[in-house]
């Protein structure tokens, strides 16, 4: 087991004199996976985004140990078992506020997607003096009673390169993210293909991965900490999210006092382009808003 804070790879877009939010993306996902108009589109809002690579992942520091079996391990998960594990979401917390630390950064709004959902939550949970805001996109509160990811999803994911069709990293993605994405917004080829490549220049790791995932089994249920919160918070969730269903999008907004749920029809485990401005519009405001009331 490894509690150490490690070092993380970042990149900050805007000016840090603006409002800070910091973007913590999910599952094996590196910071690229943030979609670059997303970013671009905030910035011109007036608002400074600071994008992290989780540890394990990007071009943050890695562990060389192998992870233990993941489908023995999601079994014993399934059945009500202790997990093995390496490192905790908590501990992936600590990188980002020790990050923080280091950067001399005092306050900010948080933003994480899915994983990265959890691991702001934590942040809240643990520094809410830092915490101007909480943003929690397709993402879940850790209650063991919701439901999980879709089985022909948790099945593809869970078998990663044992996959028939799969011939590479870059085939893993497209077929995970035709599972996973938008019904309603499908993306192109070419769409998919400039996602992948932008993933995978960054850096992607089936280890880092593997552990990243052992860290989310083992998490703990997070709503009696979060009922506790009165840090203002807006959750973004898709109604047709196969890999966290919406009903743990709900179960975050009822957690989390005044919370401001957007639940968006059709949308599933992904970022569609044709709501980027929305995305844009509706984040920058709960931000802005929150930042002239301090």
């Amino acid at each position: 087991m490894v509690n150490q804070a490690l070092n993380l790879a970042y990149e900050l877009h805007g000016d840090p004199s603006d409002p800070i939010i910091v973007i913590i993306q999910g599952l094996g996902m590196p910071l690229t996976a943030t979609p670059p108009e997303l970013v671009e589109k905030l910035v011109k809002k007036g608002l400074c985004l600071l994008l992290v690579d989780n540890r394990d992942i990007g071009q943050s520091e890695k562990f060389d140990r192998t992870p233990p079996n993941i489908i023995w391990e999601a079994i014993k998960y399934q059945l009500g078992f202790k997990v093995k594990y390496l490192y905790k979401l908590d501990d992936m917390m600590n990188d980002i506020n020790v990050l923080l630390v280091k950067l001399d950064i005092k306050y900010i709004h948080i933003l994480g997607v899915s994983m990265g959902g959890m691991i702001a939550q934590s942040m809240a949970i643990h520094h809410p003096k830092k915490i101007k805001s909480l943003i929690s996109i397709m993402s879940t509160t850790g209650n063991p009673k919701l439901p999980g990811p879709k089985w022909v999803v948790a099945k593809f994911i869970l078998l990663g390169s044992r996959n028939k069709e799969i011939h590479d990293s870059s085939s893993f993605y497209h077929q995970l993210w035709k599972l996973i994405g938008s019904p309603k917004y499908p993306r192109s080829t070419e769409e998919l293909n400039q996602f992948v490549r932008r993933i995978m220049g960054r850096g992607m790791t089936a280890g880092g991965s593997a552990r990243q995932l052992l860290a989310i089994l083992t998490s703990r249920n997070r709503c009696a900490d979060l009922q506790a919160l009165t840090i203002p918070t807006l959750i973004i969730h898709g109604d047709e999210d196969n890999l966290v269903p919406v009903e743990c999008g709900i179960n975050t907004a009822e957690s989390i006092k005044d919370s401001i749920l957007w639940r968006i029809p059709g949308m599933g485990h992904d970022f569609p382009y044709e709501l980027i401005d929305e995305f844009t519009d509706r984040i920058s405001q709960h931000v802005l808003n929150v930042d002239k009331g301090h």
